[in-house]
């Protein structure tokens, strides 16, 4: 793969960023239907207009084992799901800011599978957090993860590694991310993936420093990659690669860059850190508004009722 796969890869996000518009739109129609509805449907009206993960809701609501799914998935957000299930499917739309009828709507049972799932998200140790650059005569390894300056890189859980071989003449670069998800994701998981593996022709290698380019000239943008070992500084540097806005394959059109869009491999421990303390106040948000007022020791609704 080459530096167009990164360009296909952020094309393909335009993409689905349009087919994500269409599928907010028929959530946003489809998500205060009750479960009923939603079968009672014709199948091709149902399978042409209905977002998948609603009528997957609507399924399960209307199945044996529906209401001790969402039992048990109450009882995991300290909602009291199993002594107390109408009480605590109306606590759980009060918290939704939804007005509290205790018969779940498609929307509403999709809302409560997706935060009872988002507590199982752990914290993992995937990537080897060790950054830095070494260089003797004839080789060197930058390793690290990489930051775009000034702006929220799409996988910002990344460990990227170059080396470079001077009497061979290229630098080898590879990039892995995590993936975190988020609420319209399929499943409620990390993915693992490639988004890098390229070749860069070496074209200066003096004074502790190394530039190189892409063997691959012909996409839309050129990243050209700087290292200077002398101060610890690991950029990549994307520039324009055409005259005006760019069109590529998959028929998406790329705006120019107004400027070179510049990335660093900085030490990622704290970025890593910050991503995986976002989810974990992200779930705890979502446990019953009861419980964490216990957390904090405040009266709860039924002790002022006392």
């Amino acid at each position: 793969m080459s530096f167009s796969f990164r360009i296909a890869a952020f094309t393909l996000g335009l993409v689905c960023s349009a087919a994500a518009q269409a599928a907010d739109d028929a959530v946003a129609r489809y998500k205060n239907h009750m479960p009923r509805q939603i079968t009672e449907m014709s199948p091709a009206e149902r399978s042409s207009s209905v977002p998948l993960n609603l009528i997957w809701a609507a399924n399960l609501a209307v199945s044996d084992k529906g209401d001790v799914v969402f039992q048990s998935q109450l009882n995991s957000l300290m909602y009291n799901g199993l002594a107390d299930y109408e009480r605590a499917k109306k606590e759980f739309q009060r918290d939704l800011g939804d007005e509290p009828t205790g018969k779940l709507t498609v929307g509403q049972i999709y809302t409560l599978g997706y935060r009872a799932s988002r507590l199982n998200l752990t914290q993992v140790s995937f990537f080897p957090l060790d950054f830095g650059g070494t260089l003797s005569a004839d080789a060197a390894v930058v390793k690290g993860t990489s930051k775009i300056i000034d702006e929220r890189i799409a996988y910002p859980v990344n460990y990227t590694v170059v080396e470079c071989l001077r009497k061979e003449g290229y630098c080898h670069y590879r990039q892995i991310a995590l993936t975190l998800p988020d609420e319209k994701s399929w499943t409620q998981s990390y993915y693992i993936g490639e988004i890098a593996n390229e070749y860069y022709k070496i074209t200066r290698w003096e004074n502790n420093q190394i530039d190189a380019t892409p063997y691959n000239d012909t996409a839309c943008r050129i990243n050209q990659l700087s290292f200077n070992f002398a101060t610890k500084e690991y950029f990549e540097i994307a520039r324009n690669n055409t005259a005006g806005d760019c069109n590529t394959t998959v028929g998406i059109t790329l705006p120019r860059l107004p400027k070179p869009r510049v990335s660093q491999i900085v030490d990622g421990q704290d970025i890593v850190a910050a991503e995986f303390r976002r989810l974990s106040n992200e779930a705890y948000g979502y446990y019953s508004g009861e419980f964490k007022k216990r957390i904090a020791g405040t009266k709860t609704s039924r002790e002022v009722d006392r």
